[in-house]
């Protein structure tokens, strides 16, 4: 198999060292959000004006002062509608290989791609959590659907924190489109995290 074919298709096993057999490996049953649901909050896509293929992720308010003291509006955490928390992790959407981790405008980037003709975008991150390919050439770098690859920051300094999502699929040309995530996410899973630091929205606000 050549290179091309690989990267698009990445061997679904581990060598292990000393002549060792393979260890066989099960891809990921299904595909997870980028970000997970913390105490309950589970992330939801922002309104946009540009013209960008993706999306924007964050966390709605339920209501106007919806953790407010947590997550100040007018911050780097929150909007009068939204907020971000501290050290939110960023998850892979699927199985893949990274093809780059490292510095994209003023935070940092990631792309995987998840083989038979579909990669993901992840941006405005504030670290990754991946050997850097834009100052280094490591070996190939696989995650498994739902591993941390970094996490959410900002744009630019002082700006609102929330990720950036694309995802790509392949033409008949083998080059990578942005195409619509929305139905992707819809039937993808959703991860649980507890933050101590977040509230839980009360049970008043998860009715309405």
């Amino acid at each position: 198999m050549d290179e091309i074919s690989l990267a698009l298709n990445p061997p679904h096993f581990i060598k292990s060292r000393r002549g060792k057999r393979p260890i066989q490996i099960a891809r990921s049953a299904s595909p997870v959000w980028p970000l997970p649901a913390v105490n309950e909050r589970e992330p939801v896509i922002l309104p946009s004006n540009d013209n960008r293929p993706g999306i924007e992720l964050a966390y709605a308010r339920t209501t106007a002062d919806d953790a407010l003291d947590a997550f100040p509006a007018g911050s780097e955490s929150g909007t009068t509608t939204h907020f971000t928390p501290q050290m939110t992790t960023v998850h892979s959407f699927h199985d893949g290989v990274i093809t780059f981790a490292g510095r994209l405008g003023q935070a940092y980037g990631v792309i995987i791609n998840h083989g038979n003709g579909w990669a993901t975008h992840y941006a405005n991150l504030k670290a990754v959590c991946a050997i850097r390919t834009d100052l280094y050439s490591p070996e190939e770098q696989c995650v498994r659907a739902g591993d941390v690859i970094g996490y959410v920051g900002a744009p630019a300094k002082g700006d609102f924190k929330r990720l950036y999502f694309e995802l790509w699929e392949a033409d008949s040309h083998k080059h990578f489109i942005p195409v619509d995530p929305r139905p992707q996410l819809a039937s993808s899973r959703l991860l649980r995290h507890y933050d101590r630091f977040t509230p839980a929205p009360s049970q008043a606000q998860k009715a309405a």
